[in-house]
């Protein structure tokens, strides 16, 4: 019973990470290349790959959306007619780092049963990471609510933060191996490039001029 409980579990987080690397792939085959003012955004900051696959796709359904609802407002947030919405893309960014985080902490709040929390390396995870995980998560959510009230300085620092919380539980799960390792590393390192790439958007938000939209 035991052991078809953890591999049970095993299952459900491989589903989970492979999910987001789905997505990331999907993503990169559905965005064009060549000259795309994504592609050339994306570019000037870190894991450009990751972000025109993942975040680049995101923008490009929310500006459909918003075509699709308003045909006549000149939806800008995935470059057209020519640029970039930042704020856009660095939203995205933070809500793609909190589905990331979101399997991490399944682990650490014990939400999925099966693992064998009396082995000390994972113990010592477990431990370190269970409230660590949690404010991290608080922090970026923080982060999306800050952004979107127009506090950039505050949203930096807390998207910082919450890397640097996500940073130290890292290093507490290094001597974990396995599958178990493998997910939770899988993870947090997705989440943290997330962040990054938040991070740098966000200053980048301060040096560029705000996007224009055409009058109907």
């Amino acid at each position: 019973m035991a052991a078809a409980s953890v591999g049970k579990s095993l299952f459900v987080l491989f589903l989970c990470v492979s999910a987001l690397h789905t997505l990331q792939a999907a993503g990169a085959a559905r965005v064009s290349p060549g000259a795309s003012p994504i592609v050339a955004t994306c570019m000037t900051g870190p894991y450009p790959e990751l972000c025109v696959g993942e975040l680049g796709q995101r923008l490009l359904d929310i500006q459909t959306a918003i075509a699709s609802a308003a045909p006549n407002q000149g939806a800008t947030i995935a470059g057209a007619p020519g640029q970039v919405d930042v704020k856009a893309l660095v939203a995205v960014a933070l809500q793609a780092a909190s589905e990331a985080g979101a399997v991490a902490a399944s682990i650490f709040e014990g939400k999925l049963p099966g693992f064998n929390t009396g082995v000390p390396d994972f113990r010592k995870c477990l431990g370190n990471c269970s409230v660590t995980m949690g404010t991290a998560m608080q922090k970026l959510h923080g982060a999306s609510a800050a952004l979107r009230s127009g506090a950039t300085e505050v949203a930096k620092t807390l998207a910082s933060r919450s890397f640097t919380d996500v940073s130290s539980c890292t290093v507490s799960c290094k001597d974990l191996n396995g599958d178990v390792r493998l997910i939770i590393v899988q993870s947090l390192t997705e989440f943290q490039k997330m962040l990054q790439i938040a991070i740098t958007f966000i200053n980048k938000m301060k040096l560029l001029p705000p996007p224009t939209r055409e009058t109907p």
